[in-house]
């Protein structure tokens, strides 16, 4: 015998329908809005720049751009935007594919990201162009649209900020400049140090350093194990392995288009049609 449901059941129920028809939609951390009179304005505005490759853009990538953000915010200091610049052709790396498919790939990345953005100066110069360069240009920039006292921070992995001792790599002045004017947020990861891989522990990343230097690098330890690289990456596509999850879907469907470093070279079976049995 089928229970008999009172009219104020049937009411309660299409009340609850309605309220969820009714209700919010689901959380976005970016559109929230914060009630100001609850928390102390940010004692500073910066803006976050990270150049490099991006030969092919990874979720490492994107992922710094979070990481550098939580730890400002923590520490009362606004990030207004990030900003990646790719380097341009004149790089001199063998493996470095064409900018213009590079900027494909980023843009399809971060297309739904609300505060991250591509600027192509950088990747639109005829020579290789110097970081404290790049630093200046976007520093002008910034302060045309935020106003003079907007900082702006050079975001890094702990494995570039070690070659900056190295004097046939960078030149000293240009290091004296980006620390005393810029500032350098230094992400380490959470792994095993291994040469070439950003995997450098807190003390030595500043070590041999100049204090100046030391004190205007802010160390910041990815709090999730990262072995990501695009090395590896583009081994694993020439293999026809799958990269979703650790590339942007974004970036995977610009790479397969255009079969980006020797992707179609193998066959993947899990795209292979499946056959009827005779």
């Amino acid at each position: 015998m089928e229970p008999i449901k009172s009219e104020k059941t049937i009411n309660e129920a299409e009340r609850a329908v309605q309220a969820r028809q009714d209700g919010p939609e689901p959380f976005d951390q970016q559109e929230c809005s914060i009630t100001r009179d609850k928390f102390s304005p940010p004692i500073k505005r910066i803006v976050i720049l990270l150049t490099g490759s991006f030969n092919p853009v990874t979720i490492a990538h994107l992922r710094m751009f979070e990481l550098v953000r939580d730890y400002y915010h923590l520490r009362s200091i606004q990030v207004l935007e990030g900003i990646i610049s790719p380097v341009s052709d004149n790089y001199g790396k063998s493996t470095l594919i064409k900018v213009n498919y590079r900027i494909e790939m980023l843009k399809a990345a971060i297309q739904n990201d609300k505060w991250i953005r591509l600027d192509t100066w950088e990747a639109e110069q005829t020579t290789w162009t110097r970081t404290k360069l790049v630093l200046d240009y976007h520093h002008e920039q910034i302060k045309q649209k935020y106003g003079e006292n907007t900082g702006l921070r050079y975001l890094s992995g702990a494995d570039v900020v070690r070659t900056m001792l190295n004097a046939k790599v960078w030149l000293p002045q240009d290091i004296d400049d980006i620390m005393t004017n810029y500032g350098v947020a230094c992400i380490t990861r959470l792994s095993a140090p291994e040469t070439g891989q950003g995997g450098a522990t807190i003390p030595d990343v500043k070590e041999g350093m100049p204090d100046l230097w030391k004190k205007n690098i802010d160390v910041i330890q990815d709090w999730v194990v990262n072995d990501i690289s695009s090395t590896n990456i583009r081994n694993k596509l020439e293999k026809g392995c799958s990269v979703k999850y650790i590339v942007p879907d974004g970036a995977i469907n610009v790479i397969r288009q255009h079969g980006l470093y020797n992707s179609n070279a193998s066959v993947c079976l899990a795209d292979w049609p499946q056959e009827e049995e005779k």
